[in-house]
């Protein structure tokens, strides 16, 4: 959750600014950009790919809206996926990470890219400096050496070290290492999830989650449930896998924009013995069918900045996708300008609960 392309795909985001500044480290050989900030750095460095032996470019991504966007137009080849491995890159002589929000998602990242890169192959942390840039060459202790800062502009930094085939012996990257599995009382069902770094909900189920699973505490009602069910930004699949363990008669739909909460969903699902159709999706643009039910957490940070368009048009696409007599409900943060957009969209409106943090917002059609 949390991800966002920037607006305009044309414009390039400061950690790109900052790495234009330094193409002469690409140089040639294979080298791949992970969850690029912009879709234009690619076009960028391709405008000197005319140059004999430039770089081949990969991109490796996951986030599904600058994969999709760059699959269809970018000559380079692109990856969409919660892990990557050789069969797909060969051995790369550089790669470019854009730094995440959550450390030990950075922590996971580098050790994925290390099992990609040459014996002294070049790994590069590019970040903004309130995204905590400076400490990122402690993380890269861990399988590099030769760690320096690169360059810094634009509030940005980049930090450069080189893989040591020493400390790479005998590691094979295994994304499991990295998830939690835990299991929640919910309104008295136990529930199993699967949780890894950098997936919303990671660390314990959010409180904004619970209070809107609270709504549904009546197991007996939650049991006559039928329908199609709709889990928008999914996160870790908690909210679609306590409906379904309780309700036999619901067929559910997930779909979030990130590939690590995608695999946490499937196997969320599969720890509780229950099955449902896992989508990668921009907003709701790969979702088909109609719905008879649609909850969601639903987003609303772009990187580091708050953005309200993704919900906004979340609503106005769940109200096209709902199924007459289909309630939407979402929870969100009490500041947030969801209701009056709910009431605008929706044929009838109703709060479900307050607290002085979130509120549970309903909407039927």
């Amino acid at each position: 959750m949390g991800h966002h392309l920037q607006a305009g795909k044309l414009m390039l985001c400061a950690q790109s600014q900052l790495l234009l500044r330094n193409q002469s480290l690409f140089g040639v050989g294979k080298w791949a950009l992970v969850n690029p900030g912009d879709t234009q750095i690619f076009s960028e460095l391709e405008t000197e790919a005319s140059l004999p032996n430039a770089p081949t470019l990969f991109g490796l991504h996951q986030y599904y809206d600058t994969y999709k966007a760059l699959a269809s137009s970018s000559p380079n080849t692109h990856f969409f996926s919660a892990a990557f491995d050789q069969s797909q890159t060969g051995e790369l002589d550089g790669i470019v990470i854009y730094m995440p929000k959550a450390k030990q998602h950075l922590d996971m990242l580098i050790a994925n890219m290390a099992q990609l890169l040459k014996p002294d192959g070049l790994l590069l942390v590019v970040g903004e400096n309130k995204g905590g840039i400076k400490s990122v060459a402690k993380q890269l202790e861990r399988f590099c050496f030769n760690i320096n800062k690169t360059d810094s502009a634009k509030h940005c930094g980049l930090i450069s070290g080189q893989v040591s085939a020493e400390k790479t012996n005998g590691h094979n990257f295994d994304i499991d290492k990295y998830a939690v599995t835990r299991s929640y009382e919910i309104n008295q069902q136990s529930i199993k999830v699967l949780s890894l770094p950098g997936v919303f909900g990671h660390k314990q189920l959010d409180p904004g989650t619970a209070l809107l699973l609270q709504q549904f505490a009546d197991h007996k009602q939650v049991k006559q449930m039928r329908g199609q069910f709709y889990d928008f930004a999914c996160g870790t699949g908690v909210i679609a896998c306590y409906f379904l363990s309780l309700s036999e008669r619901l067929k559910a739909t997930l779909s979030d924009i990130s590939a690590l909460a995608l695999y946490c969903a499937e196997r969320s699902l599969a720890l509780n013995g229950l099955q449902g159709k896992v989508v990668a999706s921009d907003g709701m643009q790969e979702i088909n069918g109609s719905f008879d039910h649609i909850l969601s957490n639903p987003p609303f940070h772009e990187g580091l900045k708050n953005d309200y368009g993704i919900t906004l048009n979340f609503i106005k696409t769940a109200h096209a996708k709902a199924n007459r007599g289909c309630k939407l409900t979402i929870v969100a943060n009490r500041f947030l300008p969801y209701p009056e957009h709910i009431q605008n969209t929706f044929h009838s409106f109703s709060v479900l609960c307050k607290t002085n943090k979130f509120s549970v917002y309903q909407g039927s059609k």
